[in-house]
């Protein structure tokens, strides 16, 4: 597999434990546009985190 395929799957990895993190801040906060926010942030990093691995992961590997 390639240094952006590891990138971006390690992304993937992270943006999952950060969107199960960021849903249980959620369920302990008591404004409904807070837990909003939260809920749209962890869903964001599932589309941004997997593109920044996949440009920083042949930085790291040192792949052209």
């Amino acid at each position: 597999m390639s240094g952006a395929g590891i990138g971006a799957l390690v992304g993937l990895l992270i943006a999952a434990i950060d969107y199960a993190l960021l849903r249980m801040l959620a369920g302990r906060v008591d404004l409904p546009e807070t837990k909003r926010v939260l809920n749209v942030t962890g869903l964001s990093q599932f589309l941004l985190l997997p593109v920044v691995g996949w440009f920083v992961g042949p930085l790291l590997f040192g792949e052209p």
